[in-house]
């Protein structure tokens, strides 16, 4: 072969010796991207292997403890077999979150526990009486009937006198207060109690809410059940006051028995409301289901919400948390096994995707290390005769 053949040659084989070592290249740095993609699909791995949810007990019926993914749902609305009660608290706000019918409800009866109670139960125009063809006051003021002063018009305004326009008697409440005054001692004494606190000129406003509240916690807890016959009375009806005569009428859209759990449980959310201050909705789409659960999760995580559940041995609220959370809370955190299995599979998934683009990579290097030894070898074989060529044809002038 001649020089300048041996040279075109050799600078053609240079070419491609780049070209290919250029190539390997490219593919090396697409496999430590692999290896990055590897790694981030391990630790994506090992972060749902940590992952946990919040889960809430519930009584199978005989005592035993079934637990449910925690949500707004299964926490905060109201159930029979649920171990405890528990309200949730937006710590940006204060506020307590609730449901947009418990908010609806809150806006109208904020003033008083036990008609909040009661209009959750869905019986908020069951106070009164209805009186050619329309209500009596079905928000008549206890002050009206004790002689506190305090007249119908100042319901919830606060504009009283003496402050208690807050606070007010039903119509059905004042019928079983008349009924068990003169022969319930604890009854009498809170009554005594209310109408000398008000008539004192030196107790203050906080004192006569105060004594008035007492009045009323009295009389729910001795005749709860006697009012909630009451309130189911068929109302149209001026005459059909009594309950136990054998021509009353009920409405039968309601249990016979008083629902006193039920009832105990809007109360007591009633009262965690006052504390807090207000309430706010929740978004109706994390109240339920995975969302609500995934929600609720990443909020008490992130601090952003914290639980309160309600002891009834001290009867107040108190601030918990899973983590501190005795058996009396009825809370767990567990791993999130449905997390788990999504994540084994996607990680099993793209590892084959990822170890199949690897050993494509390595094929190819391995093509391209077989072509880099093909050409540097005959790289060399062209060096050699052209410096024989050399050798000979300049050797003479040595």
């Amino acid at each position: 072969m001649g020089m300048a053949a041996s040279q075109a040659r050799l600078l053609t084989l240079t070419s491609r010796l780049h070209d290919v070592e250029y190539k390997a290249q490219n593919i090396m740095n697409q496999k430590i991207a692999l290896a990055t993609q590897k790694d981030q699909l391990y630790q994506d791995y090992i972060d749902a292997l940590d992952a946990t949810k919040i889960q809430v007990a519930f009584n199978n019926g005989d005592g035993t403890r079934n637990f449910v993914d925690a949500s707004f749902a299964t926490m905060c609305t109201y159930n029979e077999n649920r171990f405890a009660q528990y309200s949730l608290t937006d710590t940006n706000t204060g506020k307590v979150i609730v449901s947009a019918e418990t908010a609806a409800v809150y806006e109208d009866y904020n003033t008083d526990k036990y008609a909040f109670a009661y209009a959750m139960l869905g019986m908020g125009e069951d106070f009164a009486w209805y009186d050619d063809g329309g209500y009596y006051d079905d928000r008549m003021t206890m002050g009206a009937e004790i002689g506190i002063g305090i007249s119908g018009e100042d319901y919830g305004d606060g504009t009283a006198s003496n402050g208690l326009g807050n606070l007010f008697m039903t119509d059905v409440e004042r019928i079983v207060f008349e009924n068990h005054y003169d022969e319930n001692d604890k009854l009498k004494q809170a009554y005594d109690n209310l109408t000398e606190t008000c008539d004192s000129e030196s107790a203050s406003t906080s004192d006569q809410k105060a004594a008035l509240e007492d009045f009323r916690d009295v009389l729910y807890n001795e005749y709860g059940s006697e009012i909630y016959k009451y309130m189911r009375l068929n109302k149209n009806e001026e005459t059909n006051t009594d309950p136990d005569s054998s021509t009353a009428e009920f409405n039968t859209e309601f249990p016979e028995e008083f629902p006193k759990a039920e009832f105990d449980f809007y109360v007591n959310l009633f009262e965690r409301i006052q504390d807090a201050g207000g309430c706010q909705e929740i978004d109706p789409q994390y109240e339920s289901g995975e969302e609500g659960n995934e929600w609720l999760n990443k909020m008490v995580e992130s601090g952003r919400v914290t639980i309160n559940v309600y002891n009834t041995n001290k009867n107040e609220w108190q601030e918990t948390s899973v983590a501190t959370s005795s058996n009396t809370n009825y809370l767990q955190e567990v791993q999130d096994e449905t997390d788990l299995k999504k994540a084994e599979a996607e990680y099993e998934h793209e590892l084959d995707v990822l170890n199949t683009k690897d050993t494509k990579f390595d094929q190819d290097l391995s093509n391209l290390e077989t072509e880099r030894t093909s050409i540097t070898t005959e790289m060399e074989s062209i060096e050699k005769v052209r410096d024989d060529n050399i050798e000979r044809t300049f050797g003479i002038f040595s």
